[in-house]
Parts: C-alpha cells; sequence; structure tokens
C-alpha cells in the first residue's frame, strides 16, 4: 500500500515538477553613451522620450547595465524580475540611481507588478509618436503597484467581436528632495512626497488574428490623480490628508470631505486629469498597418464634456514589420489653445452671480494645478507629452509647468538602408503662447530635429552602435542647440533552459 501510495504520488507530482520548470531565461543589457551639444541644454529631441535617462544639461555621459530574468512556470503562469542601474554625469538624479527594479507575475493575460519599470503602453507609436498626453516614455518610471491586462480579453457573449483591457496602479513619487532643492531656495511654492493613481479602460472592436477582419475600431479613457502629500504654499506646510478614505475619494474623483485645503474650495479630492482615445486601424494586404489616432486631454469636468474639444492630439500613422526602407511613418497635430475658454468664475461669488459660473469653466491650465504645483513631472520631466516643455527647463526655482497652450506639427519616419543600418527622423514646429494666467509677451516658435543611424552588427550577437544628430532652432524649445552623441548597446543571454 506504502509503494502503491508513493508510485500515485510520483506519478502526479514529477510531471508537475517538470511542467513547473518548463522554461526559464535571463537577459542583461548594457550601454555606454556620451554627448556633446553647443547650448546649455541637450537637444529636445536628444533628451525627451528617453525614460529621463540623458540629462537636460549639455555635454553628458553614462553607463547602464540591467539584468532581467523570466520564469515560464506553467503555460499559463509566468514571474518576471529585473533590475537596472545608471551611473550618469551630472543629473538630477546625483550620479547613480536605480532605473528599475520590479518584479512581476503574469497568469494568463494578467499581470501584477510592483516596482519601477519601463512599460509603454499607449497606443501611440513609442518611437514616432510626439507623445501621449497622460501617459509616455519621457520621464524616469514611478515606483508603483499595478494590476493590468496584457492584451485585449475578449468579452463573453459578444461573439467574438468586442474586446476590452486596463489597468489600475497606485504609486509614490521619490522627487521630493529634488522639488524642495529647486523651490525651497527661490522661495517658491511645491508640493512634495505625492501619492500617485491611474487606471484605464479601452474597448476593441475586431481582431486582426482573424483572417477576415481588415479594420479595428478601439476606444476608451485614462484617468490620472494626485491625491495626497505634503503642501508648501505661501510659505505654510500643509500634510494632506492621506486616509483610506481619502484614496477612495481620489479613486473615484469624489469632493473632498471636511474642511478644503489651500486653493481647493469645494473641489475633488486630489488632482485629476486625463484623456478619452480614440484609434481605427486598417489591417493591409501584407499585413501593414495604417492608423488614425484621435486623443482629447481634459483637466476638470469642463474638459471631460465638449467645452474644449478643439484640443486634441490627432495622428496618422503607417507600421510594418519588415525592414524595409519605411517601415513605419507619424504625422500629428497638437492643439491645446482652448482650454474650455479664457473666462473661470470664482467659485466664492455672491449667489446672484452664481448663475454666470456655467459660462466660466474654463482656463483649465492643463497640467498645473492650484496645490499640486508640478503637475505630471517626476524629477522635473513630463512624464505626459514633452511639448509642455518640463518643469526642469525653468530657471527660477517655479516646479510648474510654463506651457501648455500650444500649437505642434509633428512627423517622423523609420526604416532600414539594408539588414545592418537603420535609421529614424524626427522634426517637430511649435508655437505657444504660454498660459492663460502667465502669458508669453510674444509668441514662442521653434523647430526641433533629430536623425538617429544605428548599426546592428553582423558578427557580434546583440550590438548596436548608435549615432544621434539633433537640433533646435527657436525659442519653443528652450534655446538653440545642435549637439551628437553616440550609444554602444549590448544585450544577450547569460543563461536559458
Amino acid at each position: 500500500m506504502k509503494r502503491l501510495t508513493l508510485n500515485l504520488l510520483a506519478s502526479i507530482l514529477i510531471p508537475c515538477l517538470a511542467n513547473a520548470q518548463q522554461s526559464s531565461e535571463t537577459n542583461y543589457k548594457s550601454e555606454v553613451f556620451g554627448s556633446v551639444s553647443s547650448g546649455a541644454h541637450t537637444p529636445f529631441w536628444m533628451a525627451s522620450q528617453t525614460w529621463g535617462v540623458i540629462p537636460l544639461d549639455a555635454n553628458n555621459a553614462y553607463v547602464r547595465g540591467a539584468i532581467s530574468h523570466k520564469q515560464q512556470v506553467n503555460p499559463n503562469f509566468s514571474w518576471n524580475a529585473g533590475i537596472d542601474l545608471v551611473g550618469s554625469t551630472k543629473h538630477v538624479f546625483n550620479t547613480i540611481w536605480a532605473q528599475q527594479l520590479y518584479a512581476e507575475a503574469t497568469w494568463r493575460k494578467w499581470n501584477f507588478r510592483i516596482g519601477p519599470k519601463e512599460s509603454y503602453k499607449s497606443f501611440f507609436d513609442e518611437r514616432l509618436s510626439s507623445g501621449d498626453f497622460i501617459l509616455s516614455n519621457n520621464a524616469r518610471p514611478i515606483p508603483e503597484t499595478n494590476l493590468s491586462l496584457t492584451d485585449f480579453v475578449l468579452v463573453p457573449y459578444t461573439k467574438g467581436k468586442f474586446y476590452l483591457k486596463g489597468d489600475i496602479a497606485f504609486g509614490k513619487m521619490l522627487d521630493g528632495n529634488y522639488v524642495e532643492g529647486i523651490a525651497k531656495p527661490a522661495g517658491k511654492d511645491y508640493t512634495r512626497d505625492l501619492y500617485t493613481h491611474h487606471k484605464s479602460i479601452f474597448f476593441r472592436f475586431g481582431n486582426f488574428d482573424k483572417e477576415k477582419d481588415t479594420y479595428r475600431f478601439t476606444f476608451g479613457m485614462d484617468h490620472y490623480s494626485y491625491w495626497t502629500g505634503t503642501s508648501i504654499l505661501e510659505g505654510k506646510t500643509q500634510v494632506l490628508p492621506r486616509t483610506f478614505s481619502d484614496l477612495v475619494r481620489a479613486f473615484f474623483a469624489a469632493q473632498e470631505g471636511g474642511r478644503p485645503g489651500p486653493g481647493q474650495y469645494f473641489y475633488v479630492s486630489g488632482s485629476h486629469w486625463g484623456a478619452y482615445t480614440i484609434k481605427l486601424d486598417h489591417k493591409l494586404k501584407n499585413n501593414d498597418e495604417l492608423s488614425i489616432n484621435w486623443q482629447h486631454f481634459f483637466d476638470d469636468g469642463s474638459g471631460m464634456g465638449p467645452q474644449n474639444i478643439k484640443d486634441m492630439l490627432l495622428g496618422f500613422q503607417y507600421k510594418s514589420s519588415r525592414k524595409q526602407p519605411i517601415s513605419g511613418a507619424s504625422i500629428e497635430y497638437i492643439y491645446t489653445k482652448d482650454q474650455s475658454g479664457p473666462v473661470h468664475f470664482n467659485h466664492e461669488m455672491d449667489e446672484s452671480h452664481q448663475y454666470l459660473m456655467s459660462k466660466g469653466n474654463g482656463m483649465d491650465d492643463y497640467y498645473n494645478n492650484v496645490q499640486f504645483i508640478q503637475g505630471p513631472a517626476y524629477y522635473g520631466r513630463s512624464f505626459g507629452t514633452p511639448l509642455f516643455l518640463s518643469p526642469e527647463y525653468n530657471t527660477d526655482g517655479t516646479v510648474n509647468f510654463k506651457s501648455n497652450r500650444i500649437i505642434a506639427y509633428h512627423g517622423a519616419i523609420e526604416g532600414y538602408f539594408n539588414e545592418k543600418l537603420s535609421y529614424r527622423l524626427r522634426a517637430t514646429y511649435g508655437e505657444t503662447w504660454g498660459r492663460y494666467k502667465v502669458p508669453y509677451i510674444d509668441k514662442k516658435k521653434g523647430v526641433a530635429s533629430s536623425i538617429d543611424l544605428t548599426y546592428h552588427s553582423p558578427k557580434i550577437d546583440g550590438l548596436d552602435i548608435k549615432l544621434v544628430v539633433a537640433l533646435n532652432n527657436g525659442s519653443f524649445f528652450d534655446d538653440n542647440s545642435l549637439g551628437t552623441g553616440i550609444s554602444i548597446i549590448k544585450r544577450g543571454i547569460i543563461a536559458k533552459k
């Protein structure tokens, strides 16, 4: 009986154990980068959309090393962990920091992650777009816990036609000392030690995995909020509420309980912004894709309605999986001048004039908030669109966004000259009027452009050598600057089984 029991257990456990160790892989990535520039700052398209790694100060260099491990426990479950360290010349992060430090587990299409990771989720092309309004690849990743669907899942009882995808995250910003070090010596307002919340939900009709589907329609929204921290306004320090009830109010964008804090009046708890996104994809016969994207930003209730409908990011995109002279292209139009109009009536006006409030919910002042001063920026760099020039560019100790009423035109193209040499070209023209509250005396305009050339070594697996030349001209992008940078990147597998 004992032997029979042991044999039975062995017959069950041995296949399970074999399946549990189905596969694993440990990878590494190392990089050396250096650049020189003629201006005080690194040119816009050299520093932007690098996850905040390349310093804004001109004439810089860094070394970087990362290790990640993935364990496929069984066909439905895997876990992954990674660390990514950077050592740099003068940077707002000091000179050595952990760019990524995360662990995550995936079951079927559900993923749970803890820690900062460079995870791009926008429907706008990561390499060719000017940048998503909500979350782009412009700033260092924020430490957070994130529960998400890794891909669209079929909604039951929809005959295989309707899908959904989403995520929910809670984070903590660690840039308090940096923000305080910039603002406090200059006597400026700031908020530090912010807690963050993000969620998104998107729906999709159509599935390109099905041969007959040649069109795919996606729509949904993102919501981002700050909900607590330590506020220093006009020299007065206030620790903002951080109870579970406050978190719930931030989650639902509900009105704050108790007495309102400075600048809050009877607004909802925390600072909130978001965007509606619509995308239509068309699959060509060779599996290439043509897409049209539209994103509408909102910074309060008036923006969620039609009052600022003129403000948008409108893009057209071509994408191919083949290595050809043009493997991707993007054209975008960005307009954010409206902001629901120039008037925002005082909520403390007398009763006889209250009827005017519905006619004056404007001056949305994108990316700025009277209490959560620095807006969607982490270590001074916008984690939304970089076209609202980041607070890192400010020279007067302020940590808010000074340019959010813009018109911009952006184009980008990439492809391969041959198997060994690829390129990417980006160019942006922009005009800015500053903010409604603090307009520029004269309109600022300018052009930023860059070209990347990457050599993919045919003899050494995983070795890339990249040359970038970038140019700023005009005041929209801060200053005139010409720069060039070179990076050597090596990727590889440490162990695999």
